[in-house]
């Protein structure tokens, strides 16, 4: 009944409103991961990697996949929705995430799978793919994020010459002496601090790049100073990786790519993302043969976009056919 008020001019699958199936799988050294699973029990294995860092697996995420045909796995990544210790940044780190990864798969039985990546889900995608090729039958990654020096100050710096008011006012909660390094004081005031100062500079790190994200960004909260702990927690886990660079040793994914030799890929990219704009995306398909990309004109950043999901859906379900044929 519910389903006729839904769109169908729209790329995306109908809602699935409920996983099929779903738990905890512990991974050590007191995390346990929150996994879920939709479609099928027999479809070929899809698996959606959320960003962040920070982030969790949303509703919205499953309507990537044909709910008839993909069987689709999502988790929280250590610390983020509902794995737990929620939070938490001890033992947390990209290559931690990787050998998560693989634990789900073999702890779910799967001995193949297409891995799906947006955003620093696309950075973990890579990371997992170069680790463990033979685990993976298809890679599509969008809003590519390489975490390169280069990409970093892109974030932090360059795209203030697009957004020059938003990074404004985004170092304007920083001293003067702070000023000289934006990237050092906030991290330092979120991971570090505590109380309004810690929730004043999570606010200014994830409201900032929430403009940065859509061609239409969503309307500021009626009251900024009311920061929800899900922010703070959001920055906390974003700003203990990006302290560190990703983990990923400034440009070692794009060094490594020549691990991907065989795996077929989409490479999907707004030409209009502001956050992680085509260059990344470029840069990756130069050094991955198997890769076809598309640049998607007037596109954003996020997978609600509907011009990139034009491109992103039928990318999924093409690279999943193709790897259920073989």
């Amino acid at each position: 009944m519910i389903d006729r008020f839904w769109r169908i001019d729209t790329p995306f699958f109908p809602v699935q409103p409920d996983a099929r199936t779903g738990g905890h799988l512990d991974v050590g050294e007191g995390h346990r991961i929150w996994w879920e699973e939709t479609g099928p029990e027999d479809g070929y294995p899809v698996l959606v990697l959320h960003g962040g860092p920070g982030g969790n697996i949303k509703a919205d995420y499953r309507r990537l996949l044909d709910p008839a045909r993909h069987r689709g796995i999502f988790f929280d990544q250590r610390g983020c929705g509902r794995s737990t210790p929620a939070g938490s940044i001890e033992a947390n780190d990209t290559a931690r995430l990787v050998a998560d990864i693989e634990a789900l798969r073999k702890a779910r039985g799967i001995a193949r799978w297409v891995v799906v990546g947006g955003s620093w889900g696309s950075t973990l995608a890579l990371a997992y793919a170069e680790a463990h090729p033979h685990a993976v039958s298809g890679l599509v990654v969008s809003g590519v994020l390489l975490a390169r020096a280069g990409d970093i100050d892109w974030w932090w710096h360059g795209v203030r010459q697009v957004f020059p008011e938003v990074v404004d006012a985004r170092n304007a909660i920083l001293g003067d002496a702070e000023r000289a390094d934006p990237r050092r004081a906030i991290l330092g005031r979120i991971l570090e601090g505590e109380g309004d100062r810690q929730r004043e500079a999570s606010a200014a790190l994830m409201y900032s790049e929430l403009q940065t994200l859509d061609l239409d960004p969503a309307s500021p909260p009626d009251d900024p100073r009311l920061v929800p702990d899900s922010v703070v927690t959001y920055a906390r886990i974003f700003a203990h990786y990006d302290r560190h660079d990703y983990f990923a040793d400034n440009g070692r994914l794009l060094r490594e790519a020549g691990r991907l030799a065989g795996i077929p890929g989409r490479i999907i990219a707004g030409r209009s993302d502001m956050c992680t704009p085509p260059a990344g995306a470029w840069d990756l398909h130069r050094a991955w043969p198997e890769s076809r990309l598309q640049i998607v004109s007037g596109a954003g950043h996020r997978w609600s976009d509907e011009r990139l999901g034009m491109a992103l859906v039928p990318a999924i379900a093409e690279i999943a056919d193709q790897a259920a044929r073989e």
